[in-house]
């Protein structure tokens, strides 16, 4: 894990303490080793405060220096898309832009056009919308630029809805673009949004994000299929490698040290000889339902289609303990400290203790859906529900 840590820093040069800057936070983890948030919460214990959002969102928020970004989208049609930016310290909206929808809003009825989740660094925030809407804005809330990808690419499809999630390279924002139309991973300047590079992929559906692994002082973006797990050059979109797999299309790959795990039915374990992936496990136990695994030390946590937590050794993949939990689970779970918290659709939060076994510590009942991730800043819990956004917090009593 620290070794996961520091290529998250190495990828980028604003990596602080206390962010949570991307979809499952720094290197895509879920992990913040050194927080500590309160085990028990709901509507009137530990909550630090809470806050209305317009529309609907199924995304994940965001925190970087100390301000929580948000996408959502209103309207009848799911056509007015929103970005909105609030004060970790107390919640107070700072600012709010509105766009209007310029791709097609079909999706799934438990989903929304605000499905990707944005990324953010100290110059501001990156937004993409189910839509091909694509914006940027400063930590102010000046556009930067803003990009109608279907307005460039008028072959890309959008029937049932996209969730993948950009991430950022130093100074190119990675987006990706699977669906059943015109397909592609492309490299986005930050500076202007013109592409630096833009590379073809498969025409399906595909609700994964890429990951980036640092290899030395250069990076790789992987991005894994129903097919495939693929390898780029995260400078210049040269694909690198790729390794067939059965990815359920959901989960996203994650990094252990130097190795990847490949979620999907069976979960893969690879390392990378002679710039190759090679198998080292597999393990059907460890099937993936719609959610991500997390790693802490040694241990590898995975919730399954059956709403089943399961802990595994990170070496061999053998499950060592497991414990069921109740619902349909497709927010990921996040780690704070040795406290994994696991949010079910319905607004039922699981803080489940870490051990040589298991133990559930609280079932804590917020009372309205959760879809989206939980994000983990300093001691902060923040979760977006379909509601209001939460900050969960030990509070004086």
């Amino acid at each position: 894990m620290r070794f996961a840590l520091m290529s998250a820093c190495l990828l980028s040069s604003m990596c602080v303490a206390g962010d949570w800057p991307q979809f499952r936070g720094p290197n895509a983890s879920g992990v913040a080793a050194d927080s500590v948030v309160p085990a028990k919460f709901g509507p009137t214990e530990n909550v630090r405060w809470k806050v209305d959002v317009v529309g609907r969102s199924v995304a994940s928020p965001v925190v970087v220096d100390g301000r929580i970004y948000v996408t959502s989208a209103s309207g009848v049609r799911g056509d007015r898309l929103h970005v909105l930016c609030y004060a970790l310290a107390d919640g107070k909206l700072l600012w709010e832009r509105r766009m209007t929808a310029t791709g097609n809003t079909g999706c799934h009825p438990k989903s929304s056009m605000a499905a990707p989740t944005a990324v953010a660094d100290k110059d501001g925030v990156y937004a993409l919308f189910a839509t091909g809407d694509l914006a940027a804005f400063t930590p102010d809330g000046t556009l930067k630029w803003y990009r109608s990808l279907v307005g460039d690419y008028p072959k890309i499809g959008n029937q049932v809805g996209m969730a993948s999630s950009p991430v950022l390279f130093k100074n190119t924002l990675i987006v990706p673009m699977d669906n059943q139309g015109e397909s592609f991973l492309a490299g986005i300047d930050t500076q202007y949004g013109r592409n630096t590079w833009k590379v073809d992929r498969p025409r399906e559906v595909n609700w994964v994000s890429p990951t980036l692994r640092a290899t030395g002082d250069k990076a790789e973006v992987l991005f894994s299929s129903r097919t495939d797990l693929s390898s780029y050059d995260a400078v210049t979109g040269q694909k690198l490698w790729s390794y067939p797999t059965g990815s359920g299309g959901i989960p996203t790959p994650i990094l252990m040290g130097e190795k990847i795990l490949l979620p999907g039915s069976p979960l893969v374990c690879l390392k990378i000889v002679d710039g190759r992936p090679v198998e080292e496990w597999k393990s059907p136990k460890l099937s993936s339902g719609s959610n991500s695994p997390v790693i802490r030390g040694d241990r590898i946590y995975n919730i399954n289609g059956a709403g089943v937590l399961i802990c595994a050794d990170a070496s061999t993949g053998k499950d060592l303990w497991q414990e069921r939990l109740k619902g349909k689970f497709w927010a990921s779970p996040v780690i704070a400290g040795t406290v994994l918290f696991a949010s079910n659709d319905t607004g039922s939060v699981f803080s489940v203790e870490l051990g040589e076994k298991g133990r559930i510590l609280a079932t804590n009942d917020l009372g309205e859906e959760i879809m989206g991730t939980p994000a983990i800043s300093g001691n902060n819990l923040v979760i977006l529900t379909d509601k209001h956004l939460w900050c969960i917090a030990e509070t004086k009593k």
